[in-house]
């Protein structure tokens, strides 16, 4: 009685769950322990081989270890999420917290510095020592600091700046680019410029002012 009891409870989990969410066994064990009014650790085995159960169903489907989507059921068939999307989900949100943000080609690609389209896609992430699974075209990078909802564009922005010339840069005006995007995200002059100070070298500091405050940069860059 005990066992269905436990996957009534994983699938209420589950099926609530946007079909591109991960899904997590701690997050699953932490959902019916509460339910059960028990310890996480104490249902978590029972979790497991409840989740394995599934998978073998077909119903979720093994990311890495710990690590599942759902399968959702169409009119066409299965629909399975994007593995490496969801992977990626994963290292930029837990829950509703931010805990990275990307960065790199990819990230200068996005913001319009770079045309190039890189084969990896570049994540800066709390959980930096996180194994990427085998086959994934994925890149974890340990941030400057600890990522959060409010710091992470102004690392993206310093990381962007840090990297223009390292970074095959061919907008016609990236000083403009990266103007028009701290804009965007609505960042404040003196946080960027106070963020290089502390988290980053000297050059990137220079660079950060010269651009922010429409110094020479261009010039000192040819």
């Amino acid at each position: 009685m005990e066992k269905i009891k436990y996957r009534d409870l994983i699938m209420q989990y589950l099926t609530a769950l946007e079909p591109d969410q991960t899904i997590t066994t701690e997050q699953v064990a932490q959902y019916v322990a509460e339910r059960l009014l028990l310890d996480a650790a104490m249902v978590k085995k029972t979790v497991n081989v409840n989740m394995a159960r599934l998978e073998k169903e077909g119903q979720i489907m093994r990311l890495t270890k710990g690590i599942y989507c759902r399968r959702v059921k169409t009119a066409f068939g299965y629909y399975t999420p994007d593995k490496e999307t969801l992977f990626c989900k994963q290292l930029l949100r837990k829950e509703n917290e931010i805990i990275g943000y990307e960065t790199g080609l990819s990230a200068l690609n996005r913001i319009g510095l770079v045309s190039q389209m890189p084969k990896r896609r570049c994540i800066a992430t709390n959980l930096h020592t996180k194994r990427i699974p085998e086959g994934m075209q994925i890149e974890i990078r340990k941030p400057p600091i600890v990522v959060n909802s409010g710091n992470f564009r102004y690392l993206q922005i310093l990381d962007a700046i840090r990297e223009l010339d390292m970074a095959p840069v061919d907008t016609a005006k990236p000083i403009d680019v990266v103007r028009a995007t701290v804009e965007e995200f609505t960042l404040k002059t003196e946080m960027l410029i106070l963020m290089a100070r502390k988290y980053y070298g000297q050059k990137t500091l220079l660079r950060t002012i010269d651009i922010l405050l429409e110094g020479s940069y261009e010039t000192a860059r040819g």
